[in-house]
């Protein structure tokens, strides 16, 4: 299961978690996302709280499958399963491998998908460790597009990497109330999807 926490945020706000977090970073990173999700015509994905997306990753393919789990205030909680790929197919055909439902890739297979909404964006990514856990702070900054309409992305997400979740949540804990930050509830998916 996937364990991440996500806020609303603004470009200064951001600047300023990210500093915040400077003690603890151990390395950063910045990525071009390029991230198209796609369903079913029937909507298959949507009918389950699922998503399917395929990202570019500074030009680099990853289709990943979500499933499951639920939104408590900032926490997220999903299985997440993903793989290389150069399309959604290639990726629904590797998926299985990593330990998403095969009856269900082969579903999507079988009936096709189609592109639902798109999300692009620029990630700063801070790799954060302390004695007891590892986390990335992801900066998102972009847009979510569909059918020709679009709005604003900005948020601030920590998503778990290793080590205890309770470490993790005391962290979350501390960096949202220093910048006093308010949950963010839906995915990119959901706030795309629902333009």
């Amino acid at each position: 299961m996937e364990l991440e926490l996500k806020w609303k945020a603004d470009a200064a706000t951001q600047r300023a978690a990210a500093e915040w977090a400077r003690p603890l970073c151990t390395g950063q990173a910045s990525y071009e996302m390029d991230a198209r999700y796609y369903d079913t015509a029937d909507g298959l994905l949507a009918a389950q709280r699922a998503g399917l997306r395929l990202r570019l990753e500074n030009g680099r393919g990853v289709c990943c499958l979500k499933c499951g789990g639920g939104v408590s205030g900032a926490q997220h909680l999903r299985e997440e399963y993903e793989c290389a790929a150069a399309s959604v197919a290639e990726g629904l055909a590797l998926l299985p491998a990593q330990g998403a439902p095969e009856g269900l890739c082969r579903a999507l297979l079988s009936a096709g998908v189609q592109e639902v909404c798109r999300v692009r964006f620029t990630r700063q990514a801070l790799t954060l460790r302390d004695a007891e856990m590892t986390a990335e702070l992801a900066l998102d900054c972009g847009t979510l597009s569909r059918g020709g309409r679009e709005m604003p992305l900005c948020e601030i997400e920590l998503e778990h990497k290793a080590g205890g979740s309770a470490a993790f949540l005391a962290l979350g804990e501390r960096l949202a109330g220093a910048f006093s930050l308010v949950p963010e509830p839906l995915t990119k998916l959901a706030r795309a999807a629902a333009l």
